[in-house]
């Protein structure tokens, strides 16, 4: 499979659950199955990607899912001072996080910078609830 931010072909970063990463060794870019991203959000008391809110950038350009070949959706969340974003396939539900995981050397590491990405990414929907 190859990158949706640049087109290099991806490793697979096997996970202990059987949760499966895709790693970009260029841009660092992680590519993840939207099912195994909700066992991991909901294994660490975080909402599944449905409650995590985020607002729809219509106007960002964000490349072709390695799957379906349809374009992907630019989700944004975070703070102001924080903002964080990640590509979604509308298809088959798959999730592009970019260049924030270059350290994701291996799926445990993979699945600790998604943790932290998540907590980050709701941030800002938590504190207007409150």
């Amino acid at each position: 499979m190859n990158c949706p931010g640049c087109s290099v072909e991806m490793a697979d970063l096997e996970g202990d659950h059987g949760e499966n990463f895709r790693e970009c060794g260029d841009c660092g870019g992680l590519w993840i199955d939207v099912a195994d991203l909700n066992r991991i959000l909901l294994h660490n008391n975080l909402t599944g990607l449905e409650g995590q809110g985020g607002k729809v950038d219509a106007d960002a350009l964000t490349g072709q899912c390695p799957e379906c070949q349809v374009d992907l959706v630019r989700v944004d969340g975070g703070d102001r001072q924080h903002p964080l974003s990640y590509d979604t396939c509308e298809s088959c539900g798959g999730i592009f996080l970019e260049s924030e995981f270059a350290d994701a050397t291996d799926a445990k590491k993979a699945e600790q910078q998604i943790i932290h990405f998540f907590r980050n990414f709701s941030r800002n929907k938590k504190s207007a609830a409150g």
